[in-house]
């Protein structure tokens, strides 16, 4: 995986350490910081529940969609809307390799 400038450990590590405060899990919050060399700056993106928190929550709809029916109906709606995509980018590239061999 390519290095960028904003150095994704890095940033990973700052929103594990905002999770653990935000669940108030100071004593593992602090020691995840030294261990980890962590630092304590304030996140760019500041949840509620911790930023972390609030994608999981996302992803877990979305996955969940796909093979359970307990999900919401904008998790719903996105996999439709993702499936429609996929089929008309297959009916596209059929109609090319149609196109293609006449």
């Amino acid at each position: 995986m390519a290095q960028s400038n904003w150095e994704a450990d890095k940033m990973l590590d700052v929103y594990i350490y905002d999770y653990l405060v935000k669940k108030k899990l100071h004593n593992t919050a602090k020691s995840f910081m030294t261990e980890g060399k962590v630092s304590p700056d304030p996140v760019a993106i500041d949840a509620p529940g911790g930023f972390l928190f609030e994608w999981w929550s996302v992803f877990w709809d979305i996955f969940i969609a796909r093979t359970n029916e307990k999900h919401s109906e904008a998790a719903a709606a996105y996999i439709e809307a993702q499936q429609e995509t996929i089929d008309v980018l297959e009916r596209s590239r059929r109609l090319h390799e149609e196109e293609e061999v006449d």
